[in-house]
């Protein structure tokens, strides 16, 4: 329904007369701020809920995980710093600042013992390891990490499957303690970016253990890589709200002489999306594929703070649409530079070229399915929230929210400042638990529709949307 601007703010009057009924803004404000209560509840109990995705450490234990490529290997060790600072007789603070000074102080002492209670390869017959001097430090709430980083120095054919790992570090000197060992990549078992599941616990008792990396499987290494396309649109913030930008807008369509007006049916609504979520693939799988091959290779450095500015650009547009009703062109531009973005994550994999070509499609497979699994989520809330008065004001709000958000990371990737945005939106959509908010943001749009419904409040079909509708519902 759209408002005729001339009235005065005691009332609003249908521009074309057929309802005949008015609507005071403070039943709209009252309207608007019910909503908003509501959802700030709902992310209330969100938090409440916690983050289900913990960190696996668990500051008593040490970990050794193992990076298998086709004729490569590579590793880390990770150490918790009191226990290390124990056993080599020195003081590690538990600060991250404090830890890598401490740490850097007595390089030399890490590397031996490091070297001197780790082995890999055949039996009684180890790799050479070659370990880097430059540490790592990771600050948890269960006790900080010293990170040592090593390369298998051999000239591998084939990484064989089967070999003995030994590690006695911290166990030699704490009998009580243990160790987990993990494959953490692994291609051909499908194992990527693996951090919680171990495959062996060694112990004072049992140091030296034969690991087997069991038999390779096409489909399964296949269906890992999609399983990482989908884990990186989980985890892929950026990208969340990227899709969620193009959004907003899909289920109302612009008129240039009045403004926004909903969607007609349900399957014009989703036609549009399909039309955006397809541009946005096809515009990705181009670049993906050409970074992923090799054929073009952009720095991180460039790639990431464009992907910011994208969903800045891409929210603005909201606000002030250029590509009215082809956000689909919108999506295929942007998409552009999210496809190198993608490619950058496969790339550090370690793929040979003979198997890039299913990482490629694996890994873009999974990150289709991720997109629809948010659109699919998202889609039936917004259908019912479109009708409502309360949507030209969530689609500002909210596209102003993710402008913020984006220069935030924008500023973040190009100065090297860190102004905490990721703390801020991370938990927001860390996953599984971000299902909690989108089910009660849907339940809430479920109730709030009925209620105008059954005042015969919804926006008719076919009727147009202006700017005046938020003005008016903020009094202003």
């Amino acid at each position: 329904m759209a408002w005729r601007a001339d009235r005065t703010v005691g009332e609003h009057v249908d521009r074309q007369g057929e309802e005949g009924k008015a609507v005071k803004p403070r039943e709209l404000r009252r309207r608007l701020y019910l909503s908003v209560a509501v959802v700030a509840a709902a992310l209330s109990a969100f938090f409440a809920v916690g983050n289900s995705a913990a960190f696996a450490h668990s500051g008593e234990e040490a970990y050794v995980y193992l990076e298998i490529f086709d004729d490569t290997m590579e590793g880390r060790v990770e150490y918790p710093v009191s226990d290390l600072g124990d056993v080599l007789g020195i003081e590690i603070p538990q600060d991250e600042e404090g830890a890598r000074q401490a740490v850097a102080d007595n390089s030399d002492s890490i590397l031996d013992y490091t070297g001197a209670h780790l082995a890999l390869g055949p039996s009684g017959q180890p790799w050479d390891l070659i370990f880097s001097p430059e540490f790592e430090i990771l600050p948890l709430s269960a006790g900080s990490y010293v990170i040592v980083r090593f390369d298998v120095d051999e000239a591998f054919v084939e990484v064989p499957r089967a070999f003995t790992v030994e590690f006695d570090g911290i166990l030699e000197a704490k009998p009580d303690k243990s160790a987990l060992f993990l494959i953490a990549t692994d291609w051909r078992s499908g194992t990527f970016n693996n951090e919680a599941e171990h495959l062996l616990v060694l112990d004072a008792n049992n140091s030296i253990q034969q690991v087997d990396l069991g038999d390779t499987s096409w489909s399964r290494a296949v269906f890992g890589v999609v399983g990482l396309g989908v884990e990186h649109i989980q985890i892929g913030s950026d990208h969340i709200l990227f899709i969620l930008a193009l959004l907003l807008p899909s289920l109302l369509v612009f008129d240039a002489a009045h403004g926004w007006r909903p969607t007609e049916s349900f399957g014009s609504g989703l036609w549009r999306i399909v039309k955006i979520a397809t541009s946005f693939t096809v515009a990705h799988t181009i670049t993906l594929s050409l970074g992923g091959l090799g054929v073009i290779s952009i720095s991180p450095k460039i790639v990431e703070p464009l992907i910011a500015l994208s969903i800045a650009l891409a929210a603005l547009h909201n606000l002030r649409p250029v590509f009215r009703n082809r956000e689909w062109a919108l999506a295929f531009g942007f998409g552009l530079f999210h496809g190198f973005g993608f490619a950058g994550l496969l790339a550090e994999l370690g793929l040979d070229r003979s198997n890039r070509v299913f990482s490629l499609l694996g890994f873009n497979l999974g990150i289709e399915i991720g997109q629809v699994a948010i659109i699919i989520l998202l889609f039936p809330a917004l259908f019912l929230l479109r009708r409502t008065h309360l949507y030209l004001g969530f689609l500002r709000v909210g596209s102003v929210a993710l402008i913020v958000i984006a220069l935030g990371w924008f500023i973040d990737r190009v100065a090297g400042l860190d102004l905490g945005v990721d703390r801020v939106v991370d938990p927001l959509l860390a996953w599984p638990r971000a299902l909690i908010p989108v089910a009660l943001f849907t339940l809430v749009c479920l109730a709030y529709y009925a209620y105008e419904k059954s005042g015969d409040r919804l926006i008719p079909l076919g009727r147009e949307v202006d700017a005046q509708d938020l003005a008016y519902a903020l009094g202003t």
